[in-house]
């Protein structure tokens, strides 16, 4: 029980600063992307957005009820399903229509969201993994840390050898794994496996 209350804690902590450090990452982000006219950046702090939901999300839900909590968990599942589905349409929008991206600054920008991601990941894998709200949650920080390297991919291509379509191609990619992920979530929580330790 002891042992329990000190997990239960720790997540709490662990999602509680993560959360801060994502929500504040992602208004710098979306800043930058404005300042910069890159539609790669605010994208990605869209999908920022949705992380620091789904971190919100699943520490509020570590003080409901492990009946109450599956909700949660399916609602973040449902949620990683939708921000894949964006993705791909806006990968199909920008094939259809290719925007000029400003190399330089998207990619001091990207580099940042990349360190922002691993060190959450990092937190995150310290916490319960068997909670399916805390495993979501640490399944969309995956899932931007992906965007972000992407976006580095991106940036450097497109600013030493002027290829813009790769952006789309890995976007593509990106959304497949994250759409497999919010499946995975969403199929656990349906099958009745409960979250984190019932003691």
């Amino acid at each position: 029980m002891h042992h329990h209350h000190e997990q239960s804690w720790q997540n709490q902590r662990i999602l509680a600063f993560s959360f801060v450090i994502i929500t504040a990452y992602m208004v710098i982000e979306f800043l930058g992307g404005y300042y910069f006219n890159s539609l790669t950046l605010m994208a990605d702090a869209g999908h920022m957005a949705n992380d620091s939901l789904s971190l919100l999300l699943a520490f509020i839900a570590l003080f409901f009820p492990h009946k109450t909590q599956k909700y949660f968990a399916l609602f973040n599942g449902i949620s990683l399903m939708v921000v894949a589905i964006w993705i791909l349409l806006e990968a199909i929008v920008r094939w259809k229509n290719p925007l000029f991206i400003n190399a330089l600054p998207m990619l001091g920008v990207a580099v940042m969201g990349l360190l922002v991601n691993i060190i959450v990941a990092w937190l995150m894998l310290k916490s319960d993994q068997e909670n399916l709200n805390i495993r979501a949650a640490y399944l969309h920080v995956l899932a931007d840390l992906f965007g972000s390297v992407i976006a580095i991919i991106t940036g450097v291509s497109a600013w030493l050898w002027q290829i813009q379509w790769l952006d789309i191609v890995a976007s593509a990619i990106l959304s497949v794994f994250i759409l497999r992920s919010g499946g995975g979530i969403i199929k656990a929580v349906m099958v009745g496996r409960y979250l984190g330790h019932s003691h």
